[in-house]
């Protein structure tokens, strides 16, 4: 009886340090996701990521964005919330589609969810040809630009012009390794430096947003 006790015993203690070992696990993969350039769909909650909310607040305040003409009926936002203005004046930048052509894109703004770095590049970039403050580079300028990076295969096809003109601007900077990763969150951080960048590269940049925030003021 007393072996088997023993024999009890030890198992009972393996299961324990195997559960224990699974949640490091788990708790690493979270805090530490692997450098492959891709994120978890549900990674929500990554310190300093920026949501939509604040990428189109802070786009809408720098790049003096109008109200479209012709609005959107969001699922998940209506007139006179905070986060509506900036929100219809940010869509027809999206380009949701470039990111996954094979996706259904809804009518969501999804304003709690983290931007990723592509969607970054991509409204950005799209904002800044619009305005005629930059040229999204050709298919052999971007190729170029792309050349280096271990994965560039993980960069939407469509998306890729963006992502090498935010490249080729100082827009957006590769992380370690030579890394674009996509997918992983745009961060506060990220977004401070892009606004710093343009202010002192892209002409007319900086009086577009002085303007802006003094016809604020005045109202």
């Amino acid at each position: 009886m007393k072996s088997l006790a023993t024999t009890l015993l030890i198992f009972l203690t393996c299961l324990a340090v195997s559960g224990t070992i699974a949640l490091v696990d788990r708790a690493q993969a979270v805090l530490y996701p692997a450098s492959d350039g891709n994120t978890p769909a549900d990674m929500k909650n990554v310190t300093g990521a920026v949501t939509f909310a604040e990428f189109a607040t802070n786009v809408q305040e720098k790049f003096a964005l109008p109200q479209p003409a012709d609005l959107v009926v969001f699922d998940d936002l209506r007139p006179g919330e905070a986060n509506y203005a900036a929100a219809q004046a940010i869509y027809p930048f999206l380009h949701r589609q470039l990111l996954c052509p094979e996706c259904a894109v809804g009518s969501s703004f999804s304003p709690r969810d983290p931007v990723t770095r592509a969607q970054a590049a991509v409204v950005l970039v799209s904002i800044l040809s619009a305005q005629e403050r930059i040229n999204l580079l050709s298919p052999e300028q971007t190729a170029d630009v792309l050349s280096e990076l271990p994965d560039a295969d993980a960069i939407s096809t469509f998306a890729r012009p963006h992502v090498a003109t935010a490249l080729a601007n100082g827009i957006l900077v590769l992380q370690s390794g030579d890394m674009f990763r996509p997918t992983q969150p745009y961060l506060q951080t990220e977004m401070a430096a892009a606004l710093d960048t343009m202010q002192r590269r892209i002409p007319g940049f900086a009086a577009t947003a002085s303007l802006h925030l003094a016809g604020r003021s005045t109202q």
